[in-house]
């Protein structure tokens, strides 16, 4: 169990997932559900759908005889497919690049690419250099160059907002925890929010927001177009899973109210994390507890004719069956940027850039409402014996 968890919290899944077997062979009358999820988890993500569906299709068994279920989720995510076409962004490095951001003309976005010089630091998790926060043009006119003034530390620096005016910048950065390079006293990386004003031709003035805490993580700023709303995800308590996404307003006085979850309709017993709200008020994000290809996947969410909030994959080529994440769009122009770690890429994370080939319109349509079936306990390709124990598969 602790071989297959420490692969899979490295996203080595395919590592992962040779001992989550034999986890499950072993000890499947009594292991913990979550195990079968992760392993189902690992499948999805090297594209094995067909197995990972029938265990989770057992998963489903010992919990209800009968569950309402959407079998048919990966024909709908194929329904919704083709609506983008990408290609790699011609600025990442052979580290980690991504969180892309648009300021006026220019793309921001995070990187651990060697800076050059002899003090650098390495992160000990990967063996790279800390992430900062980096821009180039978006037309392709410049060279990439590290942002200016004390936005960038000896910590990670990610996922950047500004505001429109482009003087106020948000960010995530490693907390100080007590010296200990933004872990806390359990050894559990601690994430914060800042912001940075631009003065005198580079980024000061540093501050932490106020609902920052040293017991959780609260990270991945998004802001509103008119700058109102500032939204984020985090681990506090209280939620629904691994990490919610939330929102707090911002009042003429710059002070933030309390954060509000943004409900179940979004969040799951999983994560939710990188939010991006666009100037038309969809709210993007990615997430691994919604159906998606496997890994993290990016999503839509909507609110129909009714009301009803919908959340909706965004298909292929933008979702893969690796981490899909850190979406933003430039609605007017049909185009935006991403990151995964799919393969074919120069890095460990890499940064897509992609153009809008069909509209996204007001509401998408509700989709067809699905039968219940009848789960059955004994599953044809599973052997499963008379305790109800998997022994092979």
């Amino acid at each position: 169990q602790n071989i297959a968890d420490s692969y899979f919290y490295m996203s080595k899944f395919d590592e992962a997932m040779f001992w989550y077997k034999k986890l499950i062979i072993a000890y499947s009358g009594e292991i913990n559900e979550e195990y079968i999820d992760r392993y189902a988890y690992c499948l999805m993500t090297l594209n094995e759908y067909k197995e990972a569906n029938m265990i989770l299709k057992h998963l489903s068994s010992k919990k209800s005889a009968s569950i309402e279920e959407d079998l048919d989720y990966l024909n709908d995510i194929d329904e919704l497919s083709g609506r983008f076409s990408v290609e790699n962004f011609p600025y990442n490095s052979e580290y980690s690049d991504y969180a892309p951001c648009v300021k006026g003309d220019e793309v921001v976005f995070s990187s651990s690419r060697d800076k050059g010089t002899f003090t650098e630091e390495i992160h000990q998790w990967n063996n790279e250099p800390f992430l900062d926060l980096y821009s180039t043009k978006a037309n392709g006119t410049s060279g990439v160059h590290r942002l200016k003034g004390k936005v960038n530390s000896k910590f990670h620096e990610s996922s950047a907002t500004f505001s429109k005016d482009h003087n106020t910048v948000y960010f995530t950065r490693t907390n100080y925890f007590k010296g200990k390079k933004g872990f806390s006293e359990e050894g559990y990386v601690l994430l914060n929010i800042y912001k940075a004003s631009f003065i005198n031709g580079k980024w000061d003035d540093i501050q932490k927001v106020s609902f920052n805490s040293d017991e959780y993580s609260v990270s991945h700023p998004s802001l509103s177009s008119d700058g109102r709303y500032l939204y984020f995800a985090s681990d506090m308590p209280g939620g629904y899973g691994d990490t919610d996404l939330y929102v707090v307003e911002i009042n003429t006085r710059g002070v933030f109210s309390e954060p509000k979850n943004l409900g179940s309709d979004i969040n799951t017993k999983d994560k939710e994390t990188f939010p991006f709200i666009s100037d038309s008020g969809r709210l993007f994000f990615a997430s691994n507890g919604h159906k998606g290809l496997g890994g993290l996947d990016i999503f839509m969410a909507y609110n129909d004719q009714s009301g009803k909030i919908n959340v909706q994959n965004l298909g292929k080529p933008i979702n893969s069956s690796l981490d899909d994440f850190t979406f933003v769009i430039r609605e007017e122009q049909g185009t935006g940027y991403f990151a995964s770690n799919r393969p074919g890429g120069k890095g460990g994370d890499d940064i897509y850039q992609f153009k809008q080939l069909e509209s996204l319109p007001e509401n998408y349509p509700a989709l067809r409402i699905k039968k219940s079936i009848k789960k059955q306990v004994f599953i044809p390709e599973l052997n499963i014996d008379s305790d109800n124990k998997i022994t092979s598969f």
